[in-house]
């Protein structure tokens, strides 16, 4: 596989063996010697784990390598000894170190990735690295094409970077296309791709961010045109702009959705002619308007407000003995039972007025009538207003066809004092007629 690609800039360094189990070297006392071989190119450095200094005693060039010779003392005290050889821009190596006395250790370093004698293939190879990371992919396909043909090929190795060069040309030449045509959703997505397969594409960093501040731009603009074409009701012209961000995948997407569904609601609703209004009358409260949704699918909706046009005179003190302004309303849900009838129901609550004062547990409809002449005030106006309050469970009907529709509706009355049930009533009628749109 592909190495260093995405991996840090430190590189490592490998160890190879080289003793000779013949060698010897000749010290006064039990000393050991380790002979370490690296390109001159790369300058080491030694610590040891037992003991205080690990400095070569001596340094020789031998062609184009440095030869260090480092000597130690061996015994049973220094059994487990950890050589680290360090290098500047290399990860630091730890070489297990068990020496005898008079023995000579050899040992080589050397950079796989390096150029310098590296072989044919591996020579190839890194040319071919550095092309890649040099964003020159033609060159560095045809290094690893040369690759291919050398007798020490790793043959797994560079049909996998071959395979990724390929797709780096390919990748390459659809996210331009698509950066030309203005595509820039599909530009950043193949640029990403890009960059993830070689971090060192800058080209491809800089396209995706541009990419990317193009198509949120766009998804923005996109998103303002068709909120405009909501608002002013254009719905046709507006889900065509919402489908589009959905299908840009726009960060603004959730929203589209939910604007699309909103807008095939109000056109089902429209289609079916779900809303209704109507004319509600009511004995004691003509007065009345009702809207509500009637939907052919799921539950709907209403609400109803009715009253007695003496609420306006009770509003401007003008009522007298005898006037029983009423106001009530009522909301609930509706329910389709079969096209075109539907049934409604909920709750509700309103209050009767009577006025003028009233003897202790006397009240309207139970033997109580009201003090009347004295109580005026010089106005002629009475003294004293009183409510009779109650809560109304409803269930009815509609029918509606077309653009029309009628309502049916029976209440159920409790009185909040039961005392005043008779004058509030236990039962009630509300007819409706309207308009369905």
């Amino acid at each position: 596989m592909l190495l260093g690609m995405t991996a840090s800039a430190q590189g490592i360094l490998q160890v190879e063996d080289q003793t000779n189990p013949s060698d010897v070297y000749t010290s006064t006392n039990d000393q050991a010697a380790l002979r370490v071989r690296c390109h001159h190119d790369i300058a080491l450095s030694f610590s040891s784990s037992m003991d205080k200094t690990a400095n070569p005693f001596n340094t020789v060039l031998e062609g184009s390598d440095s030869i260090y010779y480092i000597e130690f003392p061996t015994g049973p005290r220094y059994r487990g000894r950890i050589l680290t050889i360090s290098a500047p821009g290399y990860f630091p190596i730890d070489v297990p170190l068990e020496m005898e006395p008079k023995q000579l250790l050899s040992i080589r370093l050397f950079d796989p990735n390096s150029q310098v004698d590296a072989g044919c293939y591996r020579l190839h190879r890194n040319k071919g690295v550095e092309e890649m990371k040099n964003m020159n992919y033609s060159e560095a396909l045809n290094q690893f094409q040369l690759a291919s043909e050398c007798s020490d090929t790793d043959s797994t190795e560079n049909a996998a970077n071959l395979a990724l060069v390929d797709s780096l040309i390919q990748l390459r030449k659809e996210a331009d296309q698509a950066f030309q045509l203005l595509d820039y959703s599909k530009a950043a997505s193949l640029y990403s791709i890009i960059v993830g397969l070689n971090s060192y594409d800058t080209f491809a960093i800089d396209r995706m961010n541009e990419s990317n501040t193009k198509f949120s731009s766009e998804c923005t603009v996109t998103f303002k045109r068709a909120e405009a074409y909501f608002d002013e009701r254009e719905y046709e012209k507006a889900k065509v702009l919402y489908q589009k961000i959905i299908d840009n995948g726009c960060f603004q997407a959730t929203m589209a959705t939910d604007r699309i569904a909103s807008i095939d609601r109000y056109t089902t609703a429209k289609a079916d002619h779900a809303n209704i209004v109507s004319y509600e009358w009511l004995n004691g409260a003509p007065i009345g308007i009702h809207y509500g949704r009637y939907n052919m699918h799921k539950v709907g909706g209403f609400f109803h407000l009715n009253l007695h046009p003496k609420v306006f005179d009770a509003i401007r003190e003008e009522c007298t003995v005898g006037d029983k302004p009423e106001i009530q309303m009522g909301f609930g849900w509706t329910v389709k039972i079969a096209n075109p009838v539907w049934i409604h129901f909920g709750p509700g609550f309103g209050a009767k007025l009577y006025y003028g004062d009233y003897m202790k547990d006397k009240f309207p409809g139970k033997d109580g009538k009201p003090v009347a002449a004295d109580d005026l005030d010089p106005r002629g106006k009475l003294s004293k207003t009183n409510a009779a309050f109650y809560i109304n469970p409803e269930l009815g009907i509609t029918a509606k066809y077309s653009y029309f529709a009628l309502r049916l509706t029976y209440q159920y009355r409790f009185a909040l004092k039961k005392d005043l049930e008779d004058f509030i009533g236990k039962h009630r009628i509300i007819v409706g007629v309207g308009v369905a749109f």
